[in-house]
């Protein structure tokens, strides 16, 4: 049941961006390796709120896939993940850790956000959402938090280094 359903949550993942186009507003399509083939993008203030709707549509197809319930996105969890992201470009170490200690719960708390905190997933360096999303799916701890039943609402943050090195977070809450 398990590999059915990561192969399920790849392929939904794969299908989302198998129709895109070569500019920074479309889902990147990737390879067979999960390698984007469009290139790389900057994530910049212009274009992340379409970058975190991808990302939203890439998590609901998995979910879907998986016949689980979509979630949306939380304006409080975003900007929680978004300080994370921060945070581990600071420390330069993708973990769940903020400069300040802080854990997951007091990020989301501090931003405004009431309900429970499932998971975080953090990353550094993929190119793109979809990238970064499909990587998280190939581990069961990672895939586990993506794949919560309980889950209803997410907040996806990212962070471009002037080197553009992006760090992602990714909060899964009810």
């Amino acid at each position: 049941m398990g590999r059915a359903r990561t192969a399920l949550g790849l392929a939904a993942i794969l299908a989302v961006t198998a129709c895109a186009q070569l500019n920074p507003s479309a889902p990147p399509r990737l390879d067979k390796t999960g390698a984007s083939v469009q290139g790389v993008y900057a994530v910049t203030p212009e274009n992340v709120a379409s970058v975190r709707e991808r990302a939203q549509e890439t998590v609901n197809n998995t979910r879907t896939a998986a016949g689980l319930a979509p979630v949306t996105l939380d304006a409080a969890l975003v900007a929680a993940a978004d300080d994370q992201s921060r945070a581990m470009a600071e420390q330069d170490r993708a973990w769940n850790f903020g400069a300040d200690g802080s854990s997951p719960l007091d990020r989301a708390r501090r931003a405004g956000f009431e309900g429970q905190i499932l998971g975080e997933l953090v990353s550094e360096t993929y190119e793109n959402e979809v990238q970064t999303i499909a990587t998280w799916m190939g581990t069961a701890a990672q895939r586990a938090v993506l794949l919560d039943p309980a889950a209803r609402r997410i907040g996806l943050g990212v962070y471009r280094e002037p080197s553009n090195k992006l760090w992602w977070t990714l909060t899964v809450a009810n």
